[in-house]
C-alpha cells in the first residue's frame, strides 16, 4: 500500500510517497517529477523510514537538481503514487498499488491504478494509456452526439467521429464524407473546450470555409468560441503522459 507522507530535514519539509512491499531492504527513487518515493519492508517504522530519508538527503537534492537542470528529459512521468496527471481540465493525484488485476479507476481528484508490478514502468505507461483511449473514445462520442441531438434541426443527418492521435489541429472535417476527426489530446482539456471544438466542425459542413458566414453560426452555437479557442492555446495539444 502507498501513502504520502512528510517530514523534516534540517528545517526543509520533504514530502515522500512510501509503499510498504514483502521485500527485505528499503530502496529509494526521486522520479522524473522530483517526487521522493521509498519502498520499505512491511514492518518497518516511520522512523527508520525517516532516517533513512535523512541519511541520503544530499542524494536526494542532488538527484532534484539534475533532474530541474536536466531540460532535455524528455520522459516526464514514472506512474508512481503522488504524480499528477490532466483529464477533462483537472489535475488528478495517480494512487498505484500492487495487485492481481490490472486496472485504473478514476474517482474524485485521483486515479487508482492497480498493477502487478510497481517498478515496471512500461506496463504502468501502457495501462494509463488504454485508460485514457477508452476515456476519449467515450467521452468524445458523448459529446458530439449530444450536441448533434440538441442541435438536430441543423445536424438531421448521419455523421462519423474518429479519433487521432499525433496531429498539430484540434479537429478537422470530412463534409461530403460526413467524418469529424477529433485530436486526441482534448481528453486532457474541459469538457467546455471539446464542445467548442465539435461545433467549429459541424459548423463546416455549412460552411466549408472560414468566412463571415462561418463564424456568424459558429457564435450563434457557441457565443464564447474566442475564449474557449484561446483557452485551448497550445497547453493541452502539448501535454502528454508519455513522452513519445
Amino acid at each position: 500500500m502507498s501513502e504520502m507522507r512528510t517530514t523534516t530535514v534540517n528545517g526543509e519539509r520533504i514530502d515522500y510517497v512510501l509503499t510498504r512491499k514483502r521485500m527485505r531492504n528499503m530502496r529509494m527513487r526521486v522520479t522524473a517529477q522530483c517526487m521522493v518515493t521509498v519502498s520499505c519492508p512491511i514492518y518497518t517504522s516511520i522512523s527508520d523510514v525517516e532516517n533513512f530519508i535523512e541519511k541520503h538527503i544530499l542524494w536526494i537534492k542532488e538527484s532534484q537538481a539534475k533532474i530541474r537542470a536536466d531540460a532535455t528529459n524528455k520522459e516526464r512521468y514514472e506512474y508512481m503514487t503522488g504524480e499528477s496527471f490532466l483529464y477533462l481540465g483537472e489535475k488528478l493525484t495517480l494512487m498505484a498499488y500492487e495487485g492481481d488485476k490490472k486496472e485504473v479507476i478514476q474517482r474524485g481528484g485521483y486515479i487508482f491504478m492497480t498493477i502487478a508490478d510497481l517498478w515496471d514502468f512500461e506496463d504502468k505507461r501502457a495501462l494509463l494509456d488504454k485508460w485514457y483511449k477508452q476515456q476519449a473514445e467515450s467521452v468524445f462520442a458523448e459529446r458530439f452526439y449530444c450536441l448533434i441531438d440538441k442541435h438536430k434541426d441543423l445536424f438531421p443527418d448521419s455523421y462519423t467521429l474518429k479519433i487521432k492521435k499525433g496531429v498539430s489541429t484540434w479537429g478537422k472535417c470530412a463534409v461530403y464524407q460526413k467524418v469529424v476527426t477529433l485530436n486526441f489530446n482534448l481528453i486532457y482539456a474541459p469538457i467546455e473546450l471539446i464542445d467548442s471544438v465539435i461545433l467549429h466542425e459541424l459548423c463546416h459542413f455549412y460552411h466549408i470555409n472560414h468566412d463571415k458566414n462561418f463564424y456568424d453560426m459558429l457564435f450563434a452555437l457557441d457565443p464564447f468560441y474566442k475564449e474557449h479557442n484561446k483557452a485551448l492555446g497550445r497547453k493541452y495539444i502539448d501535454y502528454t503522459h508519455y513522452g513519445d
